[in-house]
C-alpha cells in the first residue's frame, strides 16, 4: 500500500514538474533567446543584437562608423572593445567619384539575388517567424529586384529553397551562389531578415517616415574578404550621404557565407522578424537607389523626393553644391567681362591673340588704284 502511494506521489510530482517546465519554458521565437547581445567593454552599453552566431575575433562597424571587436563570448552575452572610428573612404572627392558610378562605363548592368534562409518571415505579416520554402524574404528580394529593374538594371532572382534553417543552409545555397557567380553579375546579395525580438534594433526615420534598417554582413573567412569589405564600406558611404541611417552597420562574422565566389558579395538583413514586411518596402527602394548610384552613377535626385532633397544631410550637401556652382559662374562672368573690356580696346581678334601672347601686324592691304 505504501509502495503504491509512493508511486502515485512520484507520478504526480513528475507530472507537476513537467507541467512547470512546459509553462515556464519559452514557446515563441522571441522568448527562446536565440540571439546575441553585444555590449561595450567599459560602459556595458548595448552595441548591437543579432541572431547570427557571434565569435571572439568578430567585429562590428556601427551606424556612426565606430569599430568594436568581440573579445569575449559567454553564452549569448558578448563583450566588445572599442578600436576607433573608421573612415569609410579617403576623402569627399572619392565620395563624389563613388556617386558617379564604379561601373558607369559598363554596358550591361546585372545584379543577382538569392535567399539562403528561405523560411525567414515577418511575424506581424505572416503570423509566424518561419515558413519553410516560402518565407517573406522572397518577397523582399522580389521588391528589391523590382526597384533595381525600374532603374534599368537587369536582375536575376534565384528562388531556390535551401531549407531547413540550420548550419548546413549555406552549403546548400552554395550551389545557387555558384550558378549566379557564373553569370558574372556586378554584385550578389543574399537577402535575409534578422531574428532579434527588438524592433528598435532595426528602426530608423527619414523625413518623418519610419522604416526597417539594413545590416550588411561580411564573412571574415574567405579570400575575397578585403574586396567585399571595401564594397560594403562604399555602400555605407553612399547611403550615409543620401540616406543617413539606412544602413545600421556592418557585421564582420566568422564564416565565408559563399562570399568567396564574388568580389562584390554581401548578406543584407532587412529589418527583423517582429517588424512587418512593409518595414522593408521603404528600405529596398532606398537601397536600390544607393546601389544604382554607387555602381552605375544613378540619378542625382534621391529616391524619396523630386529634385533630390530626401534628408537634412542631402539638403546640406545640395546647398554646399549650389554655393560652389554660384562661385564658378561668378568667376566665368569676371573672365568674360575682362575679355570683352580688353576686346573694346584692341578688337576682338587682337584681344584673343594677345591673350595667347601673339602680336599681330596691321593688315594695310593694297590700293585698287
Amino acid at each position: 500500500m505504501v509502495k503504491r502511494m509512493n508511486k502515485r506521489i512520484l507520478i504526480t510530482a513528475s507530472l507537476l514538474i513537467t507541467l512547470f517546465f512546459l509553462l515556464s519554458s519559452p514557446n515563441t521565437y522571441a522568448q527562446q533567446q536565440n540571439y546575441f547581445t553585444v555590449v561595450a567593454e567599459k560602459s556595458r552599453d548595448v552595441i548591437f543584437e543579432t541572431a547570427m552566431e557571434v565569435s571572439v575575433g568578430d567585429y562590428y562597424l556601427n551606424e556612426q562608423n565606430k569599430k568594436y571587436r568581440i573579445i569575449k563570448v559567454d553564452g549569448k552575452k558578448c563583450i566588445a572593445k572599442f578600436e576607433g572610428t573608421v573612415k569609410l573612404i579617403e576623402d569627399d572627392d572619392n565620395l563624389f567619384a563613388l556617386s558617379q558610378g564604379l561601373l558607369a562605363q559598363k554596358g550591361n548592368k546585372l545584379i543577382a539575388l538569392y535567399n539562403t534562409h528561405s523560411d525567414e518571415s515577418y511575424k506581424p505579416t505572416s503570423g509566424t517567424h518561419s515558413e519553410p520554402g516560402k518565407g517573406d524574404v522572397f518577397n523582399v528580394a522580389a521588391m528589391l529586384a523590382q526597384a533595381l529593374e525600374k532603374k534599368g538594371i537587369e536582375v536575376i532572382h534565384n528562388q531556390s529553397k535551401h531549407d531547413p534553417h540550420d548550419g548546413g543552409a549555406y552549403e546548400r545555397s552554395r550551389r545557387t551562389a555558384t550558378r549566379l557567380a557564373r553569370k558574372r553579375p556586378d554584385a550578389i546579395f543574399d537577402i535575409h531578415r534578422d531574428g532579434v525580438p527588438n524592433s528598435k534594433e532595426y528602426t530608423a526615420d527619414i523625413n518623418g517616415k519610419k522604416f526597417g534598417q539594413v545590416r550588411m554582413v561580411v564573412g571574415r573567412q574567405n579570400p575575397q574578404m578585403k574586396v567585399n569589405d571595401k564594397f560594403a564600406k562604399e555602400i555605407k558611404a553612399v547611403t550615409d550621404k543620401y540616406y543617413p541611417g539606412l544602413v545600421k552597420g556592418i557585421f564582420y562574422a566568422k564564416g565565408k557565407y559563399n562570399q568567396d565566389l564574388s568580389p562584390r558579395s554581401l548578406i543584407l538583413e532587412f529589418a527583423t522578424y517582429v517588424q512587418p514586411q512593409e518595414a522593408a518596402s521603404v528600405s529596398v527602394n532606398l537601397f536600390a537607389d544607393s546601389i544604382n548610384k554607387l555602381l552605375y552613377g544613378g540619378e542625382s535626385e534621391g529616391a524619396l523626393g523630386i529634385g533630390g532633397t530626401t534628408t537634412k544631410q542631402t539638403k546640406a550637401n545640395e546647398s554646399s553644391g549650389a554655393f560652389s556652382a554660384i562661385g564658378i559662374i561668378l568667376a566665368i562672368v569676371l573672365v568674360i567681362g575682362g575679355f570683352l573690356f580688353f576686346a573694346n580696346k584692341t578688337g576682338a581678334g587682337g584681344a584673343f591673340s594677345n591673350s595667347l601672347g601673339v602680336k599681330e601686324d596691321d593688315d594695310k592691304g593694297e590700293d585698287d588704284n
